[in-house]
């Protein structure tokens, strides 16, 4: 089981996900988003981060070249939600994570999309993100409601991550339903909703949380 760390905006921050050794910890790029972040913020807070710590640019649609220029940025990752233009899939040279929002009509058609992939194309995406209906919200989905859908073939040969609303309080029991093989939180780490930016303990909670839920297992 890893843990990513989502939405990264400070250099402090660098510091909380190095003090507990996590393994991924992801910036969004994206100017909609309240945790926008530029890439010149970003570089400094990468040179923070652990060596050890995996970095992942979170991107809406971008363009192949948008794609290309994070590459050269040093992200380790790339986890695209919205569309994924094949040509990305044909050039980039790092992996991609493609990120699903839980609604039937886009699950169904992103589906449709992968097992549609050409082979090559298919094997670029290592990565599949489930986040909630609204990627970002702060909101969980019903996981009980959702192991027969989560059971799809193309999760048994990509790593699932899952996203949407995941906490200290909750993230035992997500994992006891639906197995993932990283969880993702953003906003579960942050003391409200309307105030950006990680908070120590809870980091420390989230973790923590992770840790016994496994020893339990």
């Amino acid at each position: 089981m890893k843990i990513k760390i989502c939405g990264i905006t400070n250099e402090k921050e660098a510091d909380y996900l190095n003090d507990n050794m996590v393994d991924f910890a992801g910036f969004v790029f994206y100017e909609k988003s309240k945790r926008n972040i530029t890439i010149d913020k970003a570089r400094l807070i990468m040179n923070r981060l652990d060596s050890n710590i995996k970095k992942v640019a979170v991107m809406v649609s971008p363009t192949l070249e948008e794609v290309i220029d994070k590459e050269d940025d040093g992200f380790d990752v790339i986890q695209i939600h919205g569309e994924i233009d094949e040509a990305i899939l044909d050039r980039t040279r790092k992996k991609v994570w493609c990120a699903i929002n839980l609604s039937d009509e886009e699950y169904d058609d992103k589906m449709r999309w992968l097992m549609g992939l050409k082979p090559n194309q298919y094997r670029k995406i290592t990565g599949i993100v489930i986040d909630s209906k609204n990627f970002g919200s702060g909101e969980a989905f019903d996981w009980q409601q959702n192991i027969d859908k989560l059971e799809s073939k193309v999760f048994k040969d990509k790593t699932f991550i899952l996203a949407g609303g995941l906490n200290s309080d909750n993230v035992a029991d997500a994992i006891s339903i639906l197995h993932p093989d990283i969880v993702d939180v953003s906003s579960g780490v942050e003391a409200s909703v309307d105030k950006v930016g990680k908070e120590k303990r809870l980091i420390d909670d989230f973790v923590l949380a992770v840790k016994q839920s496994l020893r339990s297992d």
